[in-house]
């Protein structure tokens, strides 16, 4: 019984760690797409501040 319990923990544990690599992975994605937003953010209110 116990082995079988582990086995179920190992099996979630497995499944856990692979979301968790495949979430990491669109994290960096995701910090990328927010830098360049705010960067193009900042570019535009420059933009307006400057011709303003």
């Amino acid at each position: 019984i116990i082995s079988c319990i582990t086995g179920i923990f190992a099996c979630i544990a497995d499944a856990v760690m692979t979301v968790i690599s495949a979430i990491a992975g669109c994290l960096e994605c995701i910090v990328a797409a927010i830098a360049n937003f705010f960067t193009g953010l900042a570019n535009c209110i420059t933009g307006c501040l400057c011709c303003g």
